[in-house]
């Protein structure tokens, strides 16, 4: 039980830490992000779709959040953004 209560703790940080990266971007007054990729590439954004497609999400239950926007983001072209933080 000790092992599975490490894991869903993990889980559960790594989702919040992909909402917190987006929560900020929210809204009228939500902030642009500045993401560099591994050649120096630059992106300015505060669109939530583009800021999660960008990032480098290594945990499980961090992809899944990132695959659910993705197809929000398919289905109706907006609302990713509050779909993340609604489902962390």
């Amino acid at each position: 039980t000790v092992c599975l209560c490490v894991c869903v703790l993990c889980a559960a940080t790594a989702v919040m830490a992909v909402a917190n990266i987006v929560k900020t971007s929210l809204g009228p007054v939500g902030l642009d992000k500045m993401l560099v990729d591994d050649i120096g590439d630059v992106t300015i954004t505060n669109d939530g779709a583009t800021i999660l497609k960008l990032l480098e999400v290594e945990h499980p239950a961090a992809k899944i959040l990132v695959e659910l926007a993705e197809l929000q983001d398919q289905e109706v072209g907006d609302g990713t953004t509050s779909v993340v933080i609604l489902a962390a």
